[in-house]
């Protein structure tokens, strides 16, 4: 009998076309109906025959390949065994084992995944846009799968690309690792913020750097980040089953918090570190460290944005207390 734990760490997920094929087949669908109707209503003298059907019949025919493919198309995967169904409901079945590497980005404009056999034969091929992308790609990496980035013509054909990249460049830590991790990136990003601070010495502004560290159950709530909550307390003997470890940067100028017009604080929030469920077949759980080249080139150009923004928009200082501590160290007590 399958215990609890063993139901809870069995991978199952699945990839669909996203709901702009339906809106798409719907639509084109309505209208090519429509011509005719129109045309059966108000008939007119002067004809137009076959010409008039033909491009209505392209529509229709452009519709229904919409619905099929949000219909049909679509891949399921159950631990080691994966399942493709394409445009006319044919599966295709094939094993993780199977894959020999995947190809993300090629298909010029349109950003796609395809997946290669070990001969380097096509198993099957997705867009970037269809549903559970994302987590179908960190299934794939998890599990090892090699990846070959192509390139697109477009970068940015999907919002989705940034996220892809940054799962594929995301590594593996125990949590004996974390601490040593977390000491290094915080003097790595200490030193980009003091560099800023020397830099734009007008404002007379300095950054209060921390690591914040919560439950996913803390990070679900929605609130301002100088509001959110902890449920992790020092000191650590071991990490929670749901853990985040999040950098975050408060900007202030004297012993009060800078904030806008609407009174949001300027913070810049940098996810480090997170224990969520693993894809790879019978590990269950993974500590998941963010690429640190990936965070510092995304935290250099927030910055570099904020420095052109201050002068050009009102801020004042407010005094408040973070809900939360912000720590130097993170991970287990040494």
């Amino acid at each position: 009998m399958e215990t609890y734990t063993e139901r809870e760490e069995r991978i199952r997920l699945q990839v669909r076309e996203n709901g702009a094929a339906l809106v798409c087949g719907v639509l084109a669908v309505t209208a090519a109906l429509f011509i005719p109707l129109m045309r059966l209503l108000y008939p007119s003298a002067q004809g137009g025959g076959a010409l008039l059907y033909l491009p209505v019949l392209c529509i229709l025919f452009g519709g229904g390949i919409c619905l099929m493919l949000y219909c049909n198309r679509k891949v399921l995967v159950e631990d080691m065994n994966i399942c493709y169904v394409n445009l006319l409901k044919k599966e295709k079945r094939f094993t993780l084992d199977e894959i020999g590497f995947c190809k993300v980005g090629v298909g010029g404009s349109v950003g796609q995944i395809v997946l290669c056999d070990l001969r380097g034969e096509k198993l099957c091929k997705l867009d970037f846009e269809m549903r559970g992308m994302a987590e179908f790609y960190q299934y794939l990496v998890d599990n090892g799968v090699e990846t070959a980035w192509a390139g697109t013509r477009r970068e940015s054909v999907s919002k989705l690309v940034g996220m892809l990249r940054a799962i594929g460049r995301e590594t593996a830590v125990c949590e004996e690792e974390i601490g040593k991790c977390a000491e290094d990136f915080l003097e790595q990003a200490e030193r980009i913020f003091r560099e800023w601070e020397a830099h734009n010495a007008q404002f007379e502004a300095v950054w209060e750097i921390g690591y914040a560290e919560y439950t996913a159950q803390d990070m679900e709530r929605s609130c301002r980040p100088r509001e959110r909550t902890s449920s992790v307390h020092r000191p650590l003997k071991a990490i929670p089953e749901s853990y985040e470890c999040v950098l975050e940067a408060y900007l202030k100028r004297g012993d009060g918090y800078v904030v806008n017009a609407r009174g949001e604080e300027i913070v810049i929030v940098l996810p480090y570190l997170a224990k969520t469920k693993s894809y790879r077949v019978g590990e269950g759980t993974r500590i998941r460290k963010t690429d640190e080249d990936s965070l510092t080139e995304w935290l250099t150009g927030q910055l570099a944005a904020l420095t052109d923004r201050l002068p050009r928009r009102r801020y004042h200082t407010e005094h408040f207390t973070l809900r939360h501590e912000l720590r130097a160290a993170a991970g287990l007590q040494a």
